[in-house]
C-alpha cells in the first residue's frame, strides 16, 4: 500500500512539474472556494499531506518530499506553513532555484516583501538568468513595494536576455500599461 502512494505522488509531482515548468512561479491565490472542473474528483490534500510526512519520516534527507507538501500548503493558501516546507526542503538541498523562488512567492502573499526581495536577489546571484525569479522579482517590485520603475526595469532585463520568453506578449503589454499609468 504504502509503495503504491508513493509511486502515486512521485507520477503527480513529475506530471506537475513536468506541466507547470513554463510557468510562471508567482500563481494566482487559490480562491476561497474554489469550482471543480465538471467530472474531477476532488483533491485530499489532508490525504496527501499525511502520506508525504510519513515520507518525510521515512526519508529525512530527502528534499523533493518537504517541497511537495509545500505545493500542497501553497495551493491551499496556507502560505506560512508552505514556507516552512520550502525551508526544510532548502536546508537538506540548499540553493535550489525553484524552491526559493517559491518562498520568496510565499513571503509576498505574508505581506514580507523585503524578504521576498531578498530571496530572489538571492537566487539571481547564482543563477542570473533564472526566469520565474526575474518575474516574480518585477511582481514584488510593482505589486509590494509599489516600485513601478524598478518592476519594469527588471521585467524589461528579463525579456531582453529571454527573447523567446513564453509570455512575453502578455509581459509587454503589462509594461506598457505600468508605463502609461507612471505619465
Amino acid at each position: 500500500m504504502f509503495g503504491i502512494i508513493a509511486a502515486a505522488l512521485g507520477i503527480t509531482a513529475g506530471t506537475a512539474i513536468y506541466v507547470n515548468s513554463n510557468q510562471p512561479a508567482v500563481r494566482k491565490r487559490p480562491a476561497d472556494n474554489p469550482q471543480l472542473p465538471d467530472k474531477q474528483p476532488p483533491v485530499d490534500s489532508a490525504g496527501r499531506i499525511a502520506a508525504l510526512e510519513q515520507l518525510i519520516a521515512r526519508e529525512p534527507q530527502n528534499a523533493d518530499y518537504p517541497a511537495q507538501t509545500a505545493n500542497l500548503y501553497y495551493d491551499l493558501g496556507q502560505y506560512d506553513k508552505a514556507a516552512d516546507y520550502y525551508q526544510r526542503s532548502l536546508n537538506i538541498r540548499p540553493r535550489d532555484p525553484n524552491v526559493e523562488t517559491d518562498l520568496a512567492t510565499c513571503f509576498h502573499y505574508l505581506g514580507q516583501d523585503n524578504k521576498a526581495l531578498e530571496i530572489l536577489n538571492n537566487v539571481l546571484s547564482y543563477n542570473p538568468r533564472f526566469v520565474q525569479a526575474k518575474f516574480n522579482k518585477g511582481i514584488v517590485l510593482v505589486e509590494g513595494k509599489k516600485d513601478i520603475k524598478g518592476g519594469i526595469a527588471v521585467w524589461e532585463d528579463l525579456l531582453h536576455s529571454e527573447p523567446a520568453y513564453s509570455q512575453k506578449a502578455e509581459l509587454e503589454q503589462r509594461i506598457q500599461q505600468l508605463k502609461a499609468s507612471i505619465r
